[in-house]
C-alpha cells in the first residue's frame, strides 16, 4: 500500500491526466457538449484547487536527493571557510614577518623550516636555505617574536640550527627595563633561567629580556623572553629567575638568518676562556674527591689503630692470665 501510496504521489501529474482523460472520453460519449462546458469549468476548477491543497505533501524521492545535495553544499561551504581562516591567519603571519623584515636593523634572509630534532638536552630545526643562499654557520636565528637559535651547520641547501633550548646554551641577556645583566641558560622543559643576578638588582616578574650588547653571537635588543617566576634561594646570593620564551618553538613554520657572521676571533678566545673554566671546574671536583679520599683513609687508619691497640691490651691481659694459671699449681703444692 506504501508502495502504491509513493507511485502516485510521484507520478501525481500522469494520474490526474489519465484520469481527465477517462472523463473526458466518457462525457464526451453518454452527453452533449451544451451541457458539458458548465461542467468542465467546475471540474477544472475542483481540479485545480485539490492540487492547490495537496502541494504541501512532500515527494520522498525529491527530499533525499535534496538531503544529498544540501550535505554536499554543507561540506563544501565549510572546506571553503577552513581555506578562508587558514589563509587569514597565514596573511597575518606574513604580515608580520614582513613588517619586521622591513624593520630590522641588519640583513635577514627568511627561511622555511623543514624538520625539527630533539630530545631532552637538544632542539634542533632544519633549514631550506644553505652556504649556497649565504647562510653559513654561527649566524643568527630570528623571527617576529624574538630569538631562536644560531646556524649550528650549513650544507649547500640546508642548514641546521641549534636553538636556545638547548643545554649549552649561555647567551649575555640583560633586563629591558633596569638594564640588569645575566646569563640566560636552559634547564629542561620549555622554560629558560637568567643567571648570575644578584638579589640587590631590580628584578621583577613580567620584565623582558633582551640580548645584551657584550653578546659575541647576537646583536643587541633582540627579545628572549619575560619573567614568569622570581624565587629568593636563601642558600644563594643570587635570584632564580625563570624566563618564559617569546618564540613558541611547536608552531615555529618561518624564521630569519641574521646575515652577519660572528666575530670569530671573539668566539675563539671566550671558547678557550670557557674550556679553562670547566676544566678548573673538574680539577677543583678532583681535588675535592681526592681530599675526600684522604680523610676516609685516614679515619679508617686511625680506626685500625685504635682497633689494634685494643686488641695488643686484649692479648696482653690474655698473656697474664695464662701465666697465672702456669703458676697457680706450684704455689699450692709448697703450701701442701
Amino acid at each position: 500500500m506504501i508502495r502504491i501510496l509513493e507511485l502516485i504521489v510521484r507520478f501525481k501529474e500522469y494520474v490526474v491526466l489519465c484520469v481527465l482523460v477517462a472523463m473526458c472520453f466518457l462525457l464526451m460519449t453518454f452527453g452533449n457538449a451544451a451541457k458539458l462546458r458548465g461542467f468542465r469549468i467546475l471540474l477544472i476548477s475542483t481540479i485545480g484547487n485539490v492540487q492547490e491543497s495537496l502541494s504541501w505533501l512532500p515527494n520522498p524521492l525529491t527530499i533525499l536527493s535534496d538531503n544529498a545535495a544540501l550535505r554536499d553544499e554543507n561540506y563544501r561551504l565549510s572546506r571553503e571557510i577552513a581555506q578562508t581562516r587558514r589563509a587569514v591567519a597565514e596573511n597575518e603571519r606574513f604580515r608580520a614577518l614582513l613588517q619586521f623584515r622591513d624593520s630590522s636593523d641588519y640583513a635577514v634572509r627568511p627561511a622555511r623550516i623543514v624538520g625539527r630534532i630533539m630530545d631532552k638536552s637538544r632542539y634542533y630545526l632544519t633549514l631550506n636555505a644553505g652556504a649556497l643562499d649565504s647562510v653559513f654557520t654561527g649566524m643568527p636565528i630570528v623571527n617576529d617574536k624574538g630569538l631562536v637559535g644560531f646556524v649550528f651547520s650549513s650544507a649547500r641547501h640546508h642548514a641546521i640550527v641549534q636553538t636556545i633550548l638547548d643545554k649549552d646554551t649561555r647567551i649575555a641577556a640583560k633586563v629591558e627595563r633596569s638594564r640588569v645583566n645575566g646569563i640566560i641558560a636552559w634547564e629542561g622543559g620549555a622554560n629558560l633561567y637568567l643567571t648570575n643576578v644578584a638579589k640587590t638588582e631590580d628584578v621583577k616578574e613580567g620584565d623582558i629580556v633582551v640580548t645584551s650588547d657584550y653578546s659575541s653571537r647576537y646583536p643587541a635588543d633582540i627579545a628572549i623572553g619575560k619573567i614568569v617566576e622570581k624565587k629568593d634561594e636563601p642558600t644563594t646570593l643570587f635570584w632564580k629567575l625563570r624566563i618564559e620564551p617569546a618564540v613558541h618553538f611547536p608552531s615555529l613554520e618561518y624564521v630569519f638568518v641574521g646575515l652577519q657572521p660572528p666575530d670569530e676571533e671573539r668566539l675563539l678566545v671566550e671558547e678557550l676562556l670557557e674550556k679553562r673554566m670547566k676544566k678548573g671546574e673538574v680539577n677543583k671536583e678532583t681535588s675535592n674527591r681526592a681530599r675526600e679520599a684522604i680523610r676516609e683513609a685516614n679515619r679508617l687508619s686511625r680506626e685500625a689503630t685504635k682497633e689494634a691497640a685494643k686488641e695488643a691490651e686484649r692479648q696482653a691481659a690474655r698473656d697474664s692470665i695464662n701465666k697465672l694459671r702456669q703458676t697457680a699449681p706450684k704455689d699450692s703444692t709448697e703450701e701442701q
